[in-house]
C-alpha cells in the first residue's frame, strides 16, 4: 500500500522541478502553487500521462470516490487491475506517472522513509479517470521491504516510466528489484 509519499522541490532536485515547470506551463500557474513535502490522498499531485503524441503533464487529484459514499480508493492492486471495473477500462489509454522523492510505510506504528538507492526522483505506476483523479499502483513488496509491509507502489526510474507510459505491459508492474533505502522516520 502506499498511503502517503513525499516531494520535494529544492534545486537538487532537477528533474522534479523540471515536471513543475511542465505543468505550470500548461496551467499558467507559479510552481509555489504545488504541494510540496508530505502527500497525503486528496491532495491534488503533479502526473506524467499517458498521450498519443507523447508525455503529457497534469495536475491530478490523488483517489478515486467511491460512488454514494466520502470513501476515496487510493491503491490499485497489480494482480487485479484487469478485473475491477474501476480499473480495467483505464489501462489502455489513462496510465499516469506519480513523481516522487520517496515515500512512507508503516510497521505497527514505525514510520519509514523509503526511495530507490540512488534515485532523486522516481515514478509509481498509476492510473487516471476522465475526473482528474489518480490512483497509485501497488504490487506485493520486495524481499527488502516485506518486513515492514506486505505492499508497495509499483516504482519505476525514467526510462521504465516511458515504456509504461507507452503502452499497458503488466509485465511492468512488478515488486522493485533494485536496492532500496529504507530508514525510520518521524
Amino acid at each position: 500500500m502506499c498511503g502517503r509519499y513525499i516531494i520535494f522541490t529544492s534545486e537538487e532536485y532537477r528533474e522534479m522541478k523540471a515536471i513543475l515547470k511542465e505543468i505550470s506551463k500548461h496551467y499558467k500557474i507559479g510552481t509555489g502553487t504545488f504541494n510540496s513535502g508530505e502527500i497525503f490522498p486528496s491532495f491534488d499531485v503533479p502526473a506524467v500521462l499517458s498521450s498519443e503524441s507523447g508525455p503529457d503533464y497534469s495536475m491530478l487529484q490523488w483517489g478515486f470516490e467511491l460512488p454514494n459514499t466520502k470513501k476515496i480508493i487510493i491503491n490499485a492492486r497489480s494482480e487485479t487491475l484487469d478485473e475491477k471495473r474501476m480499473f480495467k477500462f483505464l489501462l489502455e489509454s489513462k496510465r499516469c506517472l506519480l513523481p516522487a522523492n520517496g515515500f512512507f510505510e508503516w510497521n505497527k506504528k514505525q514510520k519509514y522513509f523509503i526511495k530507490p538507492a540512488g534515485l532523486r526522483t522516481f515514478y509509481m505506476a498509476g492510473l487516471y479517470n476522465s475526473s482528474g483523479k489518480t490512483v497509485i499502483i501497488t504490487t506485493p513488496a520486495c524481499p527488502e521491504m516485506a518486513h515492514i509491509h506486505g505492499r508497495m507502489p509499483v516504482l519505476f526510474n525514467k526510462e521504465t516510466g516511458s515504456l509504461w507510459l507507452e503502452k499497458y505491459d503488466g509485465k511492468l508492474l512488478v515488486p522493485y528489484e533494485k536496492p532500496l533505502e529504507i530508514e525510520k522516520a518521524g
